[in-house]
C-alpha cells in the first residue's frame, strides 16, 4: 500500500468516525421531535373540539335570541352596564378624594371639641391581675 492509499484510508476513517456521532444525535433529535409533534397534535385536537363546542353554544345562543333585534338589545344592555360601571368608578374616585380631604378635618374637629371640654374622663383603673371590679368603677364614677 502506498502513502496515498494509507492517507485515503485514514481520511475515510476520520470522516466515518466524525459522522457516526452526528447521525446518532440526529436520530435522537428526530425521535424527540416526533414525540413532540404527537403531543402537540393531541392537544390541538382537544383544543379544536373545545372551540367547536364553544362555537356551537354561541350559535345556539344567537338562535335563542331570535334574530338581530334581541341581539341589539343584549348589546345595548352590555353597553349600559359598562357605562354604569364607568360612572361608579368615577363616583368612587370622587368619594375617596372627599374622604381623604374631610377625614383629617373631622378628626381635628373632634380633637378640638374634646380639648375644649377640659380633661378627658379618666379610664377605669384595673387591678394588677387585669380584672375590673365594680367597686373600683364606683369610686371613679364609671358605670360597670
Amino acid at each position: 500500500m502506498g502513502n496515498s492509499q494509507t492517507a485515503l484510508v485514514v481520511l475515510a476513517a476520520v470522516l466515518v468516525g466524525g459522522t457516526i456521532p452526528v447521525l446518532v444525535q440526529l436520530r435522537a433529535t428526530l425521535r424527540a421531535t416526533q414525540k413532540m409533534v404527537q403531543t402537540v397534535g393531541a392537544r390541538a385536537d382537544v383544543a379544536l373540539s373545545e372551540a367547536g363546542a364553544a362555537a356551537a353554544r354561541i350559535d345556539s345562543l344567537v338562535v335563542r335570541l331570535d334574530g338581530g333585534e334581541r341581539v341589539e338589545q343584549l348589546i345595548d344592555g352590555v353597553a349600559a352596564v359598562g357605562h354604569m360601571a364607568k360612572e361608579l368608578r368615577r363616583s368612587l374616585k370622587i368619594a375617596s378624594a372627599l374622604g381623604a380631604a374631610v377625614g383629617p378635618a373631622v378628626a381635628a374637629a373632634t380633637h378640638a371639641l374634646q380639648a375644649g371640654r377640659g380633661p378627658a374622663a379618666p379610664v377605669p383603673s384595673q387591678r394588677a391581675g387585669g380584672e375590673f371590679s365594680e367597686a373600683t368603677a364606683m369610686k371613679e364614677g364609671a358605670t360597670p
